[in-house]
């Protein structure tokens, strides 16, 4: 009989555990909020689930009763809703990780996406672009 019994996750699809594979690459998150109105949740899963391919986690020891959902980007867990409990850092420009930047900026143009390449950084492909919310974000070339 196994004396370590496997937990099965509850929600179809989301197997994934930011702190269990945190843990295996002996990494640390970082927590990015991104705000949205309740209308706007289906908007913003197509463009950063879809569109970008960041991956849906469930919530690190945060209540499950809450709006919205998480996403996982490199070592960013990004909380995408209306009223966060825990504090962030509202004035930094959201960054996230991306492999395949060029493509995915192609894929962004195609959509109708407003993109733009900042250069300010030497060495760093990084595409600022605003999500159906409004709000403006930085990818990073991974």
């Amino acid at each position: 009989e196994d004396t370590n019994p496997k937990i099965v996750p509850r929600v179809r699809g989301m197997d994934f555990s930011a702190s269990r594979d945190a843990a295996q690459q002996n990494a640390r998150f970082q927590q990015a909020f991104i705000p949205m109105e309740p209308d706007e949740e289906g908007a913003l899963r197509a463009f950063y689930l879809g569109e970008l391919g960041l991956t849906e986690m469930r919530a690190p020891n945060y209540p499950q009763n809450v709006d919205g959902f998480w996403a996982v980007s490199g070592t960013r867990q990004i909380y995408f809703g209306t009223q966060p409990t825990f504090p962030f850092d509202v004035n930094a420009l959201p960054s996230f990780p991306i492999a395949n930047l060029d493509a995915v900026a192609e894929k962004l143009a195609a959509s109708g996406h407003s993109t733009a390449w900042d250069r300010s950084i030497p060495y760093v492909q990084r595409l600022i672009v605003v999500d159906p919310a409004g709000t403006q974000i930085a990818l990073i070339g991974g």
